[in-house]
């Protein structure tokens, strides 16, 4: 039975659908005005795995996910280049999507855009108007938020609790400091349709609800997005859906996944703390990427270095290698010991208790490890037979998990970003002093021991107080996104983004 942490009751509820056999998701999607990063990545997977494992258990899932392709932000950023919003909106969703075709994601039933819902928003919004949810000022039409007694039940919070911590531009034409903008009149030089109210644009807020009930209808099954959503945009989605359509809930189920964080603090352009989606997949595989991200429960916060991303490579290339010996084991046609049939059952059902566990996938890589850990203690003994009935219940796991490639003899670290270092290695050479040192490194090896030689070598070079040619490594790894941190100790590295990735 599946159960899933649902924010609006705070419970592991049942989950039950609005219809037989089918599950209509609704998950908030990117505002496409620059490079995605890897926190925009987490968000992605995850609804990707949930989606994945209700069609294991035999659902037909309609998903879709939209793109917020007219807003501040995207209207500050193209005046700025100097191009048109609608196509610099379309550029960075189309870099979204390559980013997590990458990661194996699977494409979506539907990726409306605001722009393209304009009627239906406009007729939401005259709704609330007639029906006294929303009120109209010098710059635009006013949710009240005090007309919806609910207000708070998903962040459960009253009103002047939300007041008191809220970050709210002070408007005193509205009648309350919480009320939100449902439409905005147009300010010169900015995209606008004409309405009831003048010219002007979607809030962002109503833009989710006129998607969503359009396409999924009201009372559909599950609503997802980041945490820092669910106040105030979720809150607000409930209150304007739920008055607009007179019935509830708006939504069954709100699944809310934990942010990436560097250092304790959220991921996110205005912090520059963010690393895009194309710039570590320039350096490791979707794959390997996708295993870091559901590494722990979707719900908690996810804190990003390149240390925990280098042990999913490893991790990553452990299960290859294990599925590369099952593989052939599985088509040497060899006799040996059969696996008892109750060994596998056991694992299967610890697969689906744990995603029945409100999608556990750290439960599941951990029964990945055990798989593999029997599996290579035994390869020399197992049947050929055996090694298929191992195999096909790892392709299940795989599948849910999103994991296309595993047991195919490859790189994982992506040959771009060892082709950097080669040039990287190349360029040093051109000193007298490092050229002999260099071409000790072995070319062969993958990008991280490739790294990690130079750095050494470099290290030396720090000892013997020669920080000339030190600095000089130091200032071409830099050149490739490489920054390295000094100590006593030795010295580590990370990465950053190059002008490339901006």
């Amino acid at each position: 039975m599946l159960k899933v942490y649902n924010t609006l009751t705070r419970n592991f509820d049942e989950f039950k659908t609005r219809e037989n056999g089918k599950v209509y998701m609704y998950v908030c999607g990117v505002t496409p005005y620059d490079y995605p990063h890897i926190g925009h990545g987490r968000a992605a997977v995850v609804y990707d795995v949930i989606h994945r494992y209700l069609e294991y258990k035999g659902y037909e899932v309609f998903h879709i996910s939209n793109f917020t392709d007219i807003d501040d932000k995207i209207i500050k950023r193209s005046n700025e280049l100097g191009v048109y919003y609608k196509d610099l909106a379309e550029k960075y969703a189309a870099i979204y999507l390559e980013n997590i075709d990458a990661l194996n994601v699977k494409r979506l039933w539907k990726y409306p855009r605001a722009t393209e819902e304009i009627d239906k928003i406009i007729e939401i919004v005259k709704s609330l108007e007639d029906k006294g949810y929303a009120y109209e000022i010098s710059d635009g039409v006013y949710y009240e938020v005090r007309k919806f007694k609910e207000y708070g039940k998903l962040s459960h919070r009253s009103v002047e609790e939300l007041r008191k911590g809220a970050r709210i531009e002070v408007n005193p034409e509205k009648k309350d400091p919480l009320d939100f903008a449902l439409w905005k009149k147009a300010k010169p030089g900015e995209p606008a349709w004409d309405s009831p109210w003048g010219k002007g644009r979607p809030g962002w807020h109503i833009e989710c609800s006129a998607m969503s009930l359009k396409y999924l209808g009201n009372g559909f099954d599950i609503h997802g997005g980041g945490e820092d959503l669910i106040f105030p945009h979720h809150e607000n989605e409930i209150a304007q859906s739920e008055a607009y359509t007179g019935e509830k809930p708006f939504v069954r189920y709100w699944l809310h996944n934990g942010m990436v964080v560097v250092n304790k603090e959220k991921m996110s352009k205005s912090l520059k703390n963010f690393f895009t989606m194309s710039e570590l997949l320039k350096r490791y595989d979707g794959e390997v990427i996708r295993l870091y991200l559901i590494t722990i429960s979707y719900h908690k916060p996810l804190n990003f270095d390149m240390e925990s991303l280098e042990q999913a490579r490893k991790n990553y290339e452990y299960f290859n290698e294990s599925k590369i010996k099952l593989n052939e084991l599985a088509n040497a046609d060899k006799p040996g010991t059969e696996i008892e049939g109750g060994k596998i059952a056991a694992w299967k059902k610890s697969f689906e208790e744990a995603m029945d566990s409100d999608f556990n996938t750290a439960n599941v890589l951990a029964l990945l490890f055990e798989i593999f850990k029997f599996s290579n203690a035994n390869i020399v003994s197992l049947s050929s037979g055996s090694a298929k009935k191992i195999n096909a219940l790892l392709k299940d796991i795989f599948s849910v998990l999103g994991f296309a490639k595993i047991g195919e003899k490859r790189e994982t670290i992506n040959l771009s970003f060892k082709e950097d270092l080669l040039k990287v290695i190349k360029n040093l050479k051109k000193n007298p002093e490092l050229a002999e040192k260099l071409s000790k490194i072995s070319l062969s090896e993958d990008a991280p021991e490739i790294l990690k030689e130079i750095i050494d070598i470099r290290f030396e070079f720090r000892k013997q107080k020669r920080f000339d040619i030190s600095d000089l490594m130091r200032d071409e790894l830099k050149k490739i996104g490489v920054v390295l941190e000094d100590s006593k100790e030795g010295t580590k590295y990370k990465l950053v983004m190059t002008d490339e990735g901006k």
